[in-house]
């Protein structure tokens, strides 16, 4: 049995999503008005509970299953008793053409009844049927005098007892389907009766006015219960009426997500700069991409670090990078070589820091790694090293882990790579910190940018894209 409700801003609109879905022997369970201030349309909705059995159910997808495209949109736009006829007659077929010819009778001719008898038991059957479709419907009027708290019962009309015949089988389904829909109705019951539309974010009490914006969001990789927050203070903002233009809508949800967006004030403030993060992050990238451009374009004195011995020639691939760049450069491999190396590097104005990619899942590897960290006096900028294409929630487990080194912001790479920038915005908001900046392509020092609000706006909203699609249709 299936059970569904709807919501719609007619009665007649929600009796042809019933029929739409449910088919046309759906049996209305319950019908109110709904005057609050959310649910489908927002104000003034109709809400309808439907029925049906999953036998009716699977006959209606069968028929549509053997309809061509063009006759099943004329099917669903037909009235229900059209519906039920077209169902009815291909079911009948389907069944005659699956069976075998049955023989005329396998009872001896001494037991076949007379005409007189036949008769008498077929009557007998019908009185049953209508009785237990009579003691159906009582039972559904006291279930809907139940939902609207009248808890009025009606009672039964006296049923004549009958002789009971040999049960044929359309009255042992009709007492088999009698039985589940009294399960049904009490599962209904215990069921808490606080339905949720169908629409993006209904289940968040998001209004159906909002819901192409969730579905934006989301779609761009924003969290649901992050682009659930924005939107419910959307709705105890906006007034109702503004909620209906899409284009304010949207507007009021860029200018909260820029507003709320936290970068970095000073990027390349502070003498020491330590790059960490998880293998293959970028890390080593978005360090020399952020020194070519100090060097560069600010024309800063800088020095190249790097703790990283164990991967094969990572050491070596910094150093060749600081003969480029024609910078100082050394390995670190205690917290010792600090002091020594500072001493030498006081007229640099600011120092570089490889580490090695690590996932911190063991207690050794965060030894390691703050053993191999600036001492606290020297109060070095670190800087958590994150790629864009990270999943949702592996992004949330690193921020977490590598929180023990205290990291001040979050620098993401791989931009070009990536189509879920909402990931971005999830991890500034739960860990509330600020972007330091973004890596968005292989090219060095280009393909790097220090973070800005507008920027991630653009990515979540995909604005320029949007644009040069709108340039290259013209």
């Amino acid at each position: 049995m299936q059970v569904k409700k709807f919501e719609a801003r007619t009665m007649k609109e929600a009796l042809e999503m019933v029929k739409t879905q449910l088919g046309p022997d759906a049996i209305i369970l319950s019908a109110r008005d709904n005057n609050k201030s959310f649910g489908l349309v927002g104000e003034g909705s109709v809400e309808i509970t439907a029925a049906v059995s999953e036998e009716t159910l699977q006959k209606k997808k069968f028929a549509e299953s053997r309809l061509r495209e063009q006759d099943r949109e004329r099917f669903l736009k037909s009235p229900a008793r059209q519906q039920k006829e077209i169902i009815h007659k291909m079911v009948e077929k389907h069944v005659q053409k699956s069976q075998a010819p049955a023989p005329i009778t396998q009872r001896r001719y001494i037991d076949i009844e007379d005409e007189a008898e036949q008769s008498r038991q077929k009557h007998v059957a019908e009185e049953r049927v209508r009785s237990a479709a009579q003691r159906a419907l009582n039972a559904f009027q006291e279930q809907e005098d139940i939902f609207r708290g009248t808890n009025t019962k009606k009672a039964a009309a006296p049923v004549k007892p009958a002789a009971a015949p040999a049960e044929t089988a359309e009255i042992a389904a009709l007492k088999n389907e009698i039985a589940s829909l009294k399960q049904v109705i009490t599962q209904f019951q215990q069921m808490p009766q606080n339905f949720v539309g169908s629409h993006p974010g209904a289940d968040y009490g998001i209004n159906y006015d909002l819901s192409f914006v969730f579905e934006k969001l989301t779609s761009a990789g924003m969290a649901r219960e992050i682009a659930a927050e924005i939107l419910t203070t959307a709705q105890e903002t906006l007034p109702a009426l503004k909620m209906k233009n899409r284009a304010l809508v949207e507007a009021w949800v860029a200018r909260h997500v820029l507003d709320n967006t936290r970068i970095s004030a000073h990027p390349t403030a502070g003498k020491i700069h330590c790059f960490v993060g998880p293998a293959g992050s970028g890390k080593t990238s978005a360090l020399i991409k952020m020194a070519s451009q100090m060097v560069v374009r600010e024309g800063k004195k800088i020095a190249l670090f790097t703790t990283d011995t164990f991967k094969v020639g990572a050491a070596d691939q910094m150093k060749i990078y600081a003969q480029i760049l024609n910078v100082p450069f050394s390995v670190i491999r205690s917290q010792n070589d600090w002091t020594n190396l500072m001493r030498y590097l006081v007229n640099v104005d600011c120092v570089l820091v490889d580490y090695t990619g690590l996932s911190l899942k063991s207690n050794e590897e965060i030894q390691m790694l703050k053993s191999l960290l600036p001492p606290s006096a020297l109060n070095p900028q670190i800087h958590l090293t994150l790629s864009a294409n990270i999943k949702d929630n592996d992004a949330t487990e690193l921020g977490r882990r590598y929180s023990v080194l205290g990291y001040k912001d979050v620098i993401f790479t791989a931009l070009d790579e990536s189509t879920q920038h909402g990931t971005i915005y999830n991890f500034m908001k739960r860990f509330d910190i600020p972007l330091h900046s973004f890596g968005i392509g292989p090219r060095v020092p280009e393909d790097f940018e220090f973070a800005t609000k507008e920027r991630l706006l653009d990515l979540i909203f995909k604005i320029t894209k949007l644009k040069q699609q709108e340039s290259e249709a013209v």
